[in-house]
């Protein structure tokens, strides 16, 4: 199956001024930092930070960059976080960077494993593609035709398979996952009830940070804490966006 990759251009054509999320979610404080206000972050299925660190660090030297380690905030521009959890190593990218695709697709060769590429945009949807060995394997959007109207093949794409992901995450099986993939159609946006998908989650339908529910079945942890503070190592990253 070939899947569409949605580009930088097309989060452009979403522009919004910088400010608090308008409803309680467990980063009430945080903010975003970028004209499309983004959120992106890869997730490596595999607990060596160490190389982690390393591939990212030949990442930015590949584009005329650097990442240093430094004492840093999400507030303080260029700030990436690193942090291990129980089954994997998330990176938080800077607000301004739109490479997120491009980085998990360098990481999934390099490290010869399974990469995560997750996207909150705008404060309207969440979204990922799976990276194994630099193809897309998996990618699942619950609202494809947002940037533009899709064709019904390429909808069919984004709809996500619980079973890809089951089949590379030791313990998890496609019934505690598959209820997340669901698309938001009127049903959902209009509905007077909201409904969620495990009766455990935080988050409904139509909510942008369901991400971090699905991120907590999977057995990954959030990288940044309630009030938006770095739970992990910070560098300084620079790169070259041409």
């Amino acid at each position: 199956m070939k899947f569409k990759k949605y580009s930088a251009t097309d989060a452009h054509r979403t522009t919004q001024i910088t400010g608090n999320k308008s409803h309680e979610t467990p980063l009430k404080h945080l903010q975003t930092k970028t004209p499309a206000s983004t959120l992106t972050f890869n997730r490596r299925i595999d607990r060596d930070e160490d190389s982690v660190v390393r591939v990212l660090r030949a990442y930015t030297r590949y584009k005329d960059g650097s990442m240093d380690e430094a004492k840093l905030t999400t507030e303080d521009e260029c700030c990436l976080v690193v942090s291990a959890g129980i089954v994997g190593v998330t990176v938080l990218y800077p607000g301004e960077f739109f490479g997120w695709d491009d980085a998990a697709i360098f990481l999934s060769k390099v490290l010869e494993k399974p990469v995560f590429s997750f996207h909150i945009h705008d404060g309207d949807l969440w979204m990922y593609v799976l990276y194994e060995n630099g193809e897309a394997v998996d990618q699942f959007n619950p609202m494809p035709d947002y940037w533009q109207e899709l064709d019904d093949d390429e909808r069919q794409t984004w709809k996500g398979n619980a079973s890809e992901i089951a089949c590379r995450i030791p313990g998890i099986s496609p019934e505690q996952i598959t209820r997340y993939l669901i698309q938001w159609g009127d049903d959902v946006f209009e509905s007077e009830e909201r409904k969620k998908a495990y009766p455990t989650d935080d988050f409904f339908y139509g909510d942008d940070w369901q991400l971090v529910d699905f991120m907590r079945k999977l057995g990954f942890d959030f990288p940044l804490d309630d009030h938006g503070t770095p739970r992990g190592v910070t560098f300084q990253f620079k790169y070259d966006s041409n």
